[in-house]
């Protein structure tokens, strides 16, 4: 089961600082999804990702939210 954390109602930079904190302790190769409204996290995760070292897995829009999948390198 992949862990989820709802960011929703949390603006830039809130939800990257946030899902940092969580990753900080995740295992190599364990995926976490984070769930943001923020219209700017698509940018603001990817350019997390690429540079923690992070693979984005899965980036999707549903109901005005969005849909991050995130696993360690």
């Amino acid at each position: 089961m992949i862990d989820e954390h709802d960011f929703t109602g949390l603006k830039c930079p809130l939800p990257v600082l946030k899902a940092k904190r969580v990753l900080k302790n995740l295992d190599k190769g364990k995926a976490v999804v984070f769930i943001s409204d923020d219209p700017a996290s698509p940018i603001d995760f990817s350019h997390f990702s690429e540079n923690e070292g992070y693979n984005i897995l899965i980036k999707s829009l549903e109901n005005g939210k969005h849909y991050f999948t995130l696993s360690k390198i």
